[in-house]
């Protein structure tokens, strides 16, 4: 397969009109303005990408994206997935309001690597260019940023080497993007074109997809992919931070459009996440229930947040919060999202998923605390007592955020933390199960001799685990210190029938023969549940109770009655047993109960099988 391509992709921000696209046009030939209202109007609306060649031969995709601020919402779905920025200062007018906003995003998206393209200089004097350049550094510093401050023009291509060979530099140091494990794509256009049909495009967040890959989207749809294409170059295989265009089939062009999300295997959206989220400086207080607008990938939804303390979130501070969206999201732990206010529009801050299938009416502050430190020592442990014991691989993955594979081998690596069948638990907890229902067996056979075992939903309940783990614990215990059998879950320690009390049971069987076809009404004794145990006696209804063989030559007289007559009466089964209504209407109960008959009237009939 050769070695995997380095892959980088740089996003350019920076204040309308700065000279964005005329400089990406200089660095790679290509027009990203493709609208015509683009052209019309002489600014950028939605994102446009290139493709780069560095000087050291590597291949890195730019982003073009909107700087005025009616776009900005454009210029956050285009950062998704960027490696790197480009920030473009205008020497003419340097630093602007949306130079500080994009740069604000960008750090909320976790982009700090990149460089500054201070443009324009073919307008200005030397001495403006160094003023510019100045408040550049100046402002880099101010917003805790180390990147190099290039002078360039678009125009005339005065400074472009300098800020190849700085691109350049970025590559040497692509970021880590995870090439195993979940292929994610937010899809950033979708189009038909003639003689191919469907094409979506976007930057592999991570994973790889490859041509023939049966692809999920969040509605469920499953979309093959039947080509795939890199800055118009036919490719095998889709790799990770790679700009990417895929020909897809199986699905209609209306059912996918930008904000979509391409998997490679299914996710479950969600409308409710615990976060850290972070607010800008220059913010204003956001209130506990505030209403904002929250840009994921390319979506963007209303969301409102619920911080963990209540009150407000002071500039620059940040703080626990539970999000509810307006609209559900694909989201895993790691990712990053920005907060618009919603009037006006401007950015506030952003934050990162913690929890993405949170449990609980409130956000739990420990159990935030440990998925924020990514250390799965303290995650594994509290995920598993939080789920009541218990968790399956993919249970465990969903919450690191990792794969089912990487998952098995990060839990193999906790201590305390044992497997059981497909299930994971602590050891301790484990434990304590066995405990709880040894002790409550080993109570049960004391106080019910006659019958010494558990159901097996009784047994489950006493371990106090989920169902499927309390079958493992039960199995890894069968012919050790518990026994399984048809009747249910005993100790296997537990004593036998005590030999006053079968002795009893002998007795009141004799007793049940001796009573013939007029079963006797019993109280519930130790004696009477032993001969049920045994199947030596039968509750032939309500209170009333009869040797197992007499029910058996009841139920065979019934029988021969029916096969005889056709049916048999009330009356008819009395004179044939030689006793009264109430004992001959106890039977065709119970023969109706067994499904040997079945009522019609004031008569019984065979049912098919005993025909």
């Amino acid at each position: 397969m050769g070695e995997r391509p380095v892959t980088l992709t740089i996003g350019t921000a920076g204040h309308v009109d700065h000279g964005k696209t005329t400089l990406v046009r200089r660095l790679t030939g290509t027009d990203t303005d493709r609208l015509e209202e683009e052209h019309r109007r002489g600014i950028s609306i939605v994102p446009g990408y290139a493709e780069l060649v560095l000087p050291g031969g590597r291949r890195a995709s730019l982003v073009d994206v909107p700087g005025h601020e009616r776009f900005v919402k454009n210029m956050v779905a285009g950062s998704t997935g960027v490696d790197a920025f480009l920030l473009v200062i205008a020497a003419d007018d340097g630093v602007m309001p949306q130079t500080r906003e994009h740069l604000d995003v960008l750090r909320i998206l976790g982009v700090e690597r990149g460089v500054v393209a201070l443009t324009k200089i073919d307008a200005v004097d030397a001495e403006t260019v160094e003023l510019a350049r100045l408040e550049a550094e100046e402002f880099l510093e101010e917003s805790g940023i180390r990147a190099p401050v290039v002078p360039v023009s678009g125009v005339t291509g005065e400074g472009v080497d300098a800020l190849l060979a700085a691109l350049d530099e970025l590559a040497e140091s692509p970021a880590a993007r995870p090439v195993s494990g979940l292929a994610r794509l937010p899809v950033d256009r979708a189009f038909v074109l003639r003689g191919i049909g469907l094409v979506v495009t976007g930057t592999l967040w991570s994973g790889e997809i490859r041509a023939g890959d049966t692809l999920y989207t969040g509605s469920g749809l499953r979309p093959r992919v039947r080509g795939i294409q890199n800055h118009g170059r036919p490719a095998e295989v889709a790799y990770p931070g790679a700009r990417t265009a895929l020909d897809l089939v199986g699905i209609e062009a209306q059912e996918i459009g930008p904000g979509e999300v391409l998997l490679s295997r299914p996710i479950p959206a969600t409308g409710l996440f615990d976060a850290r989220i972070r607010l800008l400086g220059a913010s204003r207080p956001l209130q506990h229930g505030a209403r904002v607008r929250l840009h994921h990938g390319t979506r963007s939804v209303n969301a409102r947040i619920r911080l963990s303390g209540g009150g407000e979130l002071e500039p620059g501070g940040d703080a626990f919060a539970r999000v509810r969206l307006e609209e559900p999201l694909i989201l895993l732990p790691g990712d990053r999202f920005v907060l618009r206010s919603l009037a006006p529009q401007v950015t506030i801050g952003g934050g990162t998923v913690l929890d993405a299938a949170p449990a609980g009416r409130r956000p739990d502050p420990g159990w935030l605390e440990a998925l924020e430190s990514g250390d799965p020592a303290r995650i594994i442990p509290q995920a598993l007592v939080r789920a009541g014991g218990g968790m399956d691989v993919g249970e465990l993955a969903l919450v690191l955020g990792k794969e089912p594979e990487e998952a098995v081998s990060t839990v193999g690596r906790v201590p305390g933390v044992v497997r059981a069948g497909s299930m994971y638990a602590l050891r301790e907890t484990l434990e304590e199960a066995r405990e709880r229902l040894l002790e409550t067996l080993e109570r049960h056979a004391r106080e019910h001799p006659e019958s010494p075992e558990l159901s097996v939903a009784e047994a489950r309940r006493a371990t106090g685990l989920p169902a499927a783990l309390a079958d493992v614990l039960m199995e890894e215990l069968s012919g050790k210190e518990v026994r399984i059998s048809s009747q249910g879950v005993s100790a296997a320690g537990a004593a036998g029938v005590p030999p006053e009390l079968e002795a009893e049971a002998r007795w009141l069987l004799e007793d049940l023969r001796g009573a013939g076809h007029e079963p006797p009404s019993l109280e519930p004794t130790p004696a009477l549940a032993l001969l049920l145990r045994w199947k030596e006696a039968v509750r032939v209804g309500g209170s009333m109770y009869a040797a197992r063989e007499v029910a058996e030559k009841v139920i065979e007289e019934i029988k021969t009655a029916c096969r005889e007559e056709g049916e048999i009466s009330l009356a008819r089964l009395r004179d044939r047993l030689q006793t009264s209504r109430k004992y001959a209407q106890a039977w065709l109960e119970y023969a109706d109960e067994r499904g040997v008959t079945v009522r019609i009237g004031d008569v019984r009939v065979l049912t098919r099988r005993h025909r």
